[in-house]
């Protein structure tokens, strides 16, 4: 097998494995039974958006190595793998984009709540 592709997929495989780990702090960030506070979620949710992009990079390069690559069924099915994955990796960015925003939401709400509160509390 071709070095070059070898070293592509392991980098891309590498970047998949950080991906994956920050994902998995956010959602055991934001479980039930170990809810975080707005602020910490949103530090969570921000590595977890920030671990997309080293994996993009990684699927992308692996995408034009392969488009360039001499077709053949291993190289079209490899393809349509990083294609598929590429596209979920574009879901993933839009779904953690919106996860950043509720949790600023949420910290500009409780900020509110706590001033409101403590002007209460000064009357």
């Amino acid at each position: 097998m071709n070095q070059n592709l070898m070293k592509l997929r392991q980098r891309a495989t590498m970047a998949a494995t950080k991906f994956i780990r920050a994902q998995r702090a956010y959602l055991d960030a934001a479980a039930p039974y170990n809810r975080k506070t707005e602020t910490e979620l949103k530090e969570v949710a921000e590595g977890y958006h920030e671990a997309i992009k080293p994996y993009d990079v990684a699927l992308q390069e692996l995408r034009g190595y392969l488009l360039a690559a001499e077709p053949s069924g291993e190289i079209a099915a490899e393809l349509e793998r990083t294609e598929r994955l590429i596209k979920t990796l574009n879901h993933e960015k839009i779904i953690s984009s919106m996860l950043i925003e509720r949790h600023i939401d949420m910290n500009d709400k409780n900020i509110r709540r706590k001033s409101r509160h403590a002007e209460e509390e000064v009357e």
